[in-house]
């Protein structure tokens, strides 16, 4: 398996996942809706985690359609039974995907993670796609804890976010180039859009960036000028609900493969 910061594994990680999935699942869903994914069709859900947007689409595609739900570490997945849901224990960098297979592929906060060419992932992914099948991906880009008049935020989310890219070698101010990127492959109609994230200390968002922070402490403390008491402070900042400030922003990029569109 490769190398991932933050593994399903660790005690909280259900929980974890679970404040995330309240946050980014009403907008993942709008775009899927947006995108007029049809009854019938078979998707694929690239780290699935939790499997919450894995059991949506189930129910949105109807039991004539069906859903891959892939993880490196499948724990999170395996009480899920649904008639129309496979799981695959699965490494995007390692093991290919089947050609031409899916009408639709979604990744939500996969590519940050992984160390590897962004756009020979992508490009696996694009070839698996059936002519006219719609691939979204959403990302995580930091840049708006800069607008923070708190400096200990800012040095403590700076750190957060590298901590967190260490394994894919990339900082975590890199994803607002997807963008780009996308528009640069074979998929036509490429549209995108962000959501920019208002964080109040001891909210929900706030105890998913404290529950990160807490698993991958020793990283950011290690790959970073972040001092212990620097930390704790942060810590402190999201647990205080007169603190305001950014988020990460949701970076959400899709397009659709071209029906003449043939793999060698």
């Amino acid at each position: 398996m490769s190398s991932y910061t933050l593994d399903n594994s660790y005690r909280q990680a259900s929980y974890r996942l679970s404040l995330l999935e309240h946050h980014l699942d009403p907008m993942t869903q709008r775009r899927i809706k947006m995108l007029d994914l049809a009854q019938g069709s078979r998707c694929l859900e690239i780290g699935a985690g939790n499997g919450s947007i894995a059991k949506w689409l189930c129910r949105h595609v109807g039991a004539s359609g069906s859903v891959v739900a892939t993880d490196i570490n499948t724990t999170l997945l395996e009480h899920i039974e649904l008639p129309n849901l496979e799981i695959w224990e699965h490494d995007i960098l390692k093991s290919e995907l089947p050609d031409s297979s899916f009408d639709f592929i979604h990744a939500r906060w996969v590519l940050y993670h992984l160390p590897s060419n962004l756009e020979y992932v992508i490009q696996r992914m694009i070839n698996a796609l059936r002519p006219s099948g719609i691939l979204l991906l959403e990302d995580i880009d930091f840049f708006p804890i800069n607008t923070s008049s708190s400096a200990v935020y800012r040095e403590f989310m700076t750190a957060l976010a590298n901590a967190m890219a260490t394994s894919s070698g990339r900082d975590g101010f890199c994803m607002r180039n997807l963008p780009k990127i996308i528009a640069t492959t074979e998929l036509t109609q490429v549209g995108g859009e962000g959501d920019l994230p208002v964080i109040q200390g001891g909210g929900a968002a706030a105890k998913f960036v404290e529950l990160t922070a807490v698993q991958i402490r020793e990283k950011m403390l290690a790959d970073s000028s972040l001092s212990l008491d620097k930390f704790e402070r942060g810590l402190q900042l999201l647990n205080s609900p007169d603190f305001w400030a950014f988020g990460a922003a949701n970076i959400a990029v899709w397009g659709r493969k071209n029906i003449n569109t043939l793999h060698a």
